[in-house]
């Protein structure tokens, strides 16, 4: 048998949805895209300044409207099968700012700590004086 795809649109509420024919195996995922979002999923990614999340987030949920399967996406995307279940899930449930949005993880945030401001502090690693070799080798033979 072979893999038949083609798009829908309905008028009334302005979505795209995929429907697939004749296929094997598991039930192919249906992802429907608001017709606003197309555009802008699209510019995101083609992006080369973006950041990388982003990007792959685009290009999941893109492929998956089109038709394509999990396997085979998260295969392109060299992510795992459920990473892409995941976005398109989070794509239909939140939208596409939580796609947009850096991923929330959970703890403390990262901080950097400030330079030093005074001049009796310096940078750099404790115990080194400063600009030369440090006393103690820092990888141990």
């Amino acid at each position: 048998m072979s893999e038949i795809g083609k798009i829908c649109h309905t008028d009334e509420s302005n979505i795209f949805t995929v429907v697939d024919e004749l296929v094997r195996g598991r039930k192919p995922e249906c992802l429907s895209l608001r017709a606003k979002d197309i555009p802008l999923l699209q510019q995101i990614a083609r992006s080369q300044v973006l950041p990388w999340y982003q990007v792959c987030r685009a290009r999941i949920v893109l492929a998956i409207a089109e038709g394509q399967r999990v396997q085979t996406v998260a295969f392109q995307m060299q992510c795992a099968p459920r990473t892409v279940r995941r976005t398109c899930l989070q794509y239909q449930t939140r939208g596409l700012s939580s796609l947009l949005a850096p991923i929330q993880r959970p703890g403390r945030p990262a901080r950097l700590s400030p330079p030093a401001t005074g001049t009796n502090c310096t940078t750099g690693l404790s115990g080194t004086g400063g600009n030369g070799l440090a006393y103690y080798p820092l990888v141990e033979q």
